[in-house]
């Protein structure tokens, strides 16, 4: 008889163990379904952070692109300007290279034009 109330008591140990054992399970489940909606909630707010900083970025993409178009635009036409007022003074070279000549051809006792005069 010895021995049956051993395995009475030895069963009543190990229920109480094993309803421990599943509470502690079910504890651990709780816990780890917390953290992973903890995990997705982070997730998804780093995805809406990052959407946002993507959207940031394209538009200084976009400011800097027209930025730098309008730069090249106003350095295009101070080049074009540049070149008009290149090709204005050598049209007032040859004028005053001309008048210079008349001026000493009408001039008295004006020798005639020279070449390095012309």
């Amino acid at each position: 008889m010895n021995v049956l109330s051993s395995v009475g008591t030895l069963k009543k140990k190990v229920v109480p163990d094993k309803d421990t054992e599943k509470e502690d399970l079910i504890r651990q489940v709780k816990e780890l379904k917390e953290k992973v909606a903890q995990l997705e909630q982070d997730n998804d707010a780093l995805v809406s952070e990052n959407l946002s900083l993507q959207e940031q970025l394209e538009e200084e993409k976009k400011r800097t692109v027209d930025l730098t178009q309008a730069r090249v635009d106003d350095k295009r036409a101070q080049m074009a300007a540049l070149q008009e007022e290149q090709q204005t003074i050598a049209s007032q070279r040859e004028l005053l290279k001309m008048l210079s000549g008349e001026i000493r051809r009408l001039s008295p006792g004006g020798a005639p034009p020279t070449a390095a005069s012309q």
